[in-house]
């Protein structure tokens, strides 16, 4: 998009609204901004009061503008980015840390975590839909007091409608282009006294954008998913509350997104691959709340299978550039998590959490291709303590420090090699200083000390020391942060802005070698990373019907020279990270007319930014137009959406190898992101 069409869109999102709010409008007849509470974090707070860089989607937002899974919110949320290469976005990066895939001889450890409610889906996000979620949260950092080694990069939490004492309820349908269908009711209400409920369904089916021109079909990169979820809360006593929630989600999805020609949205494969996933998760919280302690219990579960396959030619057997290979990952996963905590609200002694943490992740790989098939089983262990403590020092200014101890177990059995095993005692922690500037302005300092467990390297064929190492080491983040949020006296415009440095010790870096459908994947440790920038954001009531909202990320990195630990000593780095973009924005804007009638719009953008460490590929730099108008009346809503409305056309995955013979010459293939898309949507309220 030029830069002409993009101040032009800017002006359009303000020029009704500047005016409107430049005139005298009484304060009584313009509304305040909804309060947004981040629950990710160790210690609940208003967004207002929180002293980390975080994002918090409200359940206004989330229904605008097409929004359908998590997805769709990552091109509005600051220095988070993602890698497709799947059927739904399940890959994530935040400030340009994070996974892109999860191939063949490639571990479950991730960056990120990823929870919906207390349910780990970390690295299998894709079952994140939005229908009956009322926020979703995203905090930048590492959080490893709270998290421990799987947030060294951040946390991403989809938080789902809760159950009330009151019946309310809805039914939902939707219709747009690519044959996209989905439909869906959520309801909830007291069984007694003491008792409530509350249930979501939801189905969506949608052909996805690929015409497969040798099969003559245009479903073979298709979805069809289905959710489920039931939440039940307990009151038995005034002391106790018991949450517990149950989850399903079906995916029976196609995958089938590349060709040789880089033909767009046409493929040739001639044996489309899928990307089917079904996970079953269950949570238990119980809180007991005393006269001075409150303590609380979280036990979770989640388990997933999954098929994972494609064409690895891209093409038909008759193309003599072929070489007719099929591969299949077939997964079980299964995660357990065990919480205990006891909280001290503000006291003599300050506030304070002390807690013990359990996790156990075991996961079953069946590899099937050309070359043979071949098992493994990743089994790991964590065992951790935690505590939080927040004292005021003076009146407005308050110290927080936080410290996590954590015993990490792996275990590996690798088919065709010697199994591998790892263990390490981590140590991860903050300390944040907090300051009052006035009665609505927080300003706040921090550093956090962050980990990312060590491992091994479990592809099954991987050649040792000759293509790469069995394992890698703990890498270690260090975290300086310094920001300011704050919010007007009459509750219409909050605002933040947060500048952080990071540094990485011994970076763990994926990496891959060979060509055609046979590949080595790998994870080395390089010596040091850095990543500098800086995330902003605002919400503004700007007058009576008309608000406004924008964010804005900024990053700048750098990648030490190393080499790897092969035989041939193969140079790496010295250069940028990927996943690292210049910068990130978004800016949107809405319209109440008071009358039933709505419309909304948002730009968002990011620069160019390479998609691997492992070669200089990058991303083109888009800015994409979303925009909804709808109208409400009584029970009945009608909205009218469109997602990259103007057409935008960009990338959302890029291979760089040699797949084609007979020369195997190192191509650059493009994955093309969704086009055009304009859906309407009828929402009937009980």
């Amino acid at each position: 998009m030029k830069p002409s069409r993009i101040a032009a869109l800017g002006s359009l999102l303000f020029a009704a609204a500047f005016p409107a709010s430049a005139q005298t409008v009484p304060s009584s007849d313009v509304q305040e901004l909804d309060t947004l509470v981040v629950t990710a974090d160790l210690w609940s707070s208003e967004l207002a009061r929180t002293s980390a860089s975080a994002t918090v989607f409200a359940a206004e937002q989330l229904a605008a503008n097409g929004n359908q899974s998590f997805g769709d919110l990552v091109n509005a949320t600051p220095n988070l980015t993602w890698a497709a290469g799947t059927s739904r976005a399940r890959y994530f990066q935040i400030r340009g840390i994070g996974e892109n895939s999860q191939f063949e001889g490639e571990s479950p450890d991730s960056s990120v975590r990823f929870l919906i409610d207390d349910l780990d889906f970390t690295g299998i996000g894709g079952a994140a839909t939005l229908f009956d979620t009322q926020q979703v949260e995203v905090l930048r950092g590492p959080q490893a007091g709270a998290f421990g080694a799987n947030a060294a990069a951040g946390v991403i939490k989809l938080v789902s409608a809760d159950p009330t004492p009151f019946w309310t309820g809805y039914t939902e349908a939707t219709v747009a282009n690519d044959d996209h269908l989905s439909g869906g009711f959520a309801v909830g209400g007291p069984l007694s006294d003491k008792v409530m409920f509350r249930v979501a369904a939801q189905r969506t089916t949608a052909n996805g954008w690929r015409d497969n021109a040798f099969l003559n079909r245009d479903d073979t990169d298709g979805i069809d998913e289905t959710a489920l979820r039931l939440k039940l809360r307990v009151l038995p006593s005034d002391a106790w509350q018991w949450d517990a929630t149950l989850f399903y989600a079906d995916q029976d999805n196609g995958y089938d997104e590349f060709s040789l020609d880089n033909t767009g949205f046409t493929t040739y494969s001639d044996i489309p691959g899928h990307d089917i996933q079904e996970a079953t998760a269950g949570s238990l919280r119980g809180v007991y709340t005393g006269n001075a302690l409150v303590f609380t219990t979280k036990t979770s579960f989640t388990t997933a299978d999954s098929l994972y396959s494609y064409d690895s030619d891209w093409t038909y057997a008759a193309d003599p550039r072929g070489y007719d290979l099929f591969l299949e990952l077939s997964r079980e996963r299964e995660t357990f998590n065990q919480e205990f905590r006891v909280d001290r609200e503000v006291g003599e002694t300050g506030r304070w959490t002390l807690g013990a943490y359990y996790e156990s992740l075991v996961e079953d790989t069946f590899l099937t291709e050309g070359f043979g098939d071949a098992a493994t089983r990743y089994d790991a262990t964590t065992m951790a303590v935690f505590g939080q403590w927040g004292q005021e020092l003076t009146p407005g200014t308050r110290l927080v420090a936080g410290l996590r101890v954590e015993d990490y177990d792996l275990a590996t059995d690798i088919e065709f090699r010697s199994p591998l095993d790892f263990s390490d005692t981590l140590v991860g922690g903050k300390l944040t200083l907090e300051q009052d500037l006035g009665e609505r302005t927080l300003g706040f300092a921090s550093l956090t000390r962050g980990y990312k467990a060590g491992g091994a390297n479990i592809y099954n064929y991987l050649v040792v020391p000759d293509e790469g190492p069995a394992g890698y080491d703990t890498e270690i983040m260090w975290n300086y942060e310094i920001g300011l949020r704050t919010r007007s006296a009459d509750g219409r415009l909050s605002g933040e802005i947060i500048a952080f440095h990071l540094d990485r010790d011994t970076p763990q870096v994926r990496d891959s070698a060979g060509y055609g459908g046979s590949f080595t994947y790998f994870v080395d440790n390089g010596k040091s990373a850095s990543i500098t920038g800086a995330e902003a954001s605002f919400r503004a009531q700007l007058a009576e019907g008309f608000s406004a909202y924008g964010s804005l990320g900024l990053m700048n990195s750098d990648l030490d020279a190393f080499t790897l630990h092969n035989t041939a000593q193969t140079p790496a780095g010295g250069r940028e990270l990927a996943n690292v973009p210049a910068y990130t924005y978004s800016l949107g804007g809405r319209y109440d007319a008071g009358n039933g009638f709505w419309a909304s719009a948002e730009l968002n953008g990011r620069d160019d930014y390479f998609e691997s460490n492992t070669h200089d590929q990058t991303r083109s730099a888009f800015n994409v137009v979303n925009a909804s108008v709808g109208y409400r009346h009584e029970q009945w809503s009608v909205t009218l959406w469109a997602r990259n409305l103007l057409d935008e056309r960009y990338e959302k995955r890029i291979f760089y190898f040699a797949n084609a013979g007979p020369n195997w010459e190192t191509t650059r293939y493009e994955s093309p992101a969704d086009p055009r898309q304009v859906g309407l949507t009828v929402r009937y309220s009980f």
